[in-house]
């Protein structure tokens, strides 16, 4: 099969998978907002404060964004198609996240705890896929490819990630988890530290400021839940977030300014629209 033949094959695939998880969903009767908002009932470690959730927004935005940018030569002649390299990077990942991000809501909302935290692991690995095949921030490429293909990723992956912690931690919970000497604050304190972590290595390794600007999005409502009168006082964990939150807000500031005296990215620029950036390779 020539990569004309392939590229349509995942184009097509593309667009129908999230139309027959969509109808998955549906039939499953579930409601979304006690699903995936409202799940009070599962006990957890931490916990992002409600408004955070809003995040599904823009993801789901640049999401369809990407859907309807890497079909839009479908029905033309061979000879007219475009060359859309992104969609042989993004292979059959974008396929497997609809289908994996379906079976963790159906999972989940059926109270399937485990299987539903496994489910999110496909999830984060299936993002993670596109995200490392696209060679983020390591290649060049116009800010449209950028707008519409890049950014959906970044903000999926950066998402998935903190939301894979956050399932892990309550299915270690709902198993009836010993938090030994230091409680729940300090294991909360311990996993915060580690979403720093991760957030500010892809941030310096591939100047990824929607990933990071995700994670901090996700502290910012942890700290929201963890000063929250109703809960109770975590506060080791709430001075790690506060720190986290600032330390992952200046580190960004900082390594744009100092990327940005060095060349190697600037402000986006849309008279450069259609043309390909000059990123160099960051490793």
């Amino acid at each position: 099969m020539d990569d004309v033949s392939k590229k349509t094959l995942l184009q097509i695939g593309n667009l129908l998978t999230p139309i027959l998880c969509g109808v998955v969903i549906a039939l499953s009767g579930l409601d979304f907002s006690s699903t995936v908002i409202s799940d009070a009932g599962y006990p957890k470690i931490l916990n992002p404060a409600a408004f955070t959730f809003a995040i599904w927004g823009p993801i789901f935005i640049f999401q369809f964004m990407f859907y309807f940018y890497q079909a839009r030569d479908i029905f033309r002649s061979r000879e007219n198609k475009i060359e859309m390299p992104y969609v042989h990077e993004v292979s059959i990942f974008f396929m497997l996240s609809w289908i994996s991000t379906s079976a963790w809501y159906v999972l989940w909302g059926l109270g399937l705890v485990w299987p539903a935290v496994g489910a999110m692991f496909a999830y984060l690995l299936s993002s993670l896929g596109a995200y490392l095949r696209l060679g983020i921030n390591l290649r060049p490429r116009s800010l449209k490819e950028h707008l519409f293909v890049t950014v959906a990723w970044s903000l999926l992956a950066g998402w998935v990630t903190v939301a894979a912690i956050v399932n892990t931690t309550t299915g270690f919970v709902y198993s009836g988890f010993d938090s030994g000497p230091i409680g729940e604050d300090g294991w909360a304190s311990i996993i915060l530290l580690m979403a720093l972590g991760i957030y500010l290595l892809v941030l310096v390794r591939r100047n990824d400021f929607v990933f990071a600007g995700v994670g901090f999005w996700a502290i910012v409502g942890v700290i929201a839940d963890l000063v929250d009168p109703v809960n109770m006082a975590q506060p080791s964990a709430t001075l790690v977030a506060i720190l986290g939150a600032g330390i992952l807000s200046v580190a960004m500031i900082v390594w744009f300014y100092l990327q940005n005296r060095r060349g190697i990215i600037s402000f986006p620029s849309f008279r450069d629209f259609n043309q390909d950036g000059n990123q160099p390779s960051h490793d």
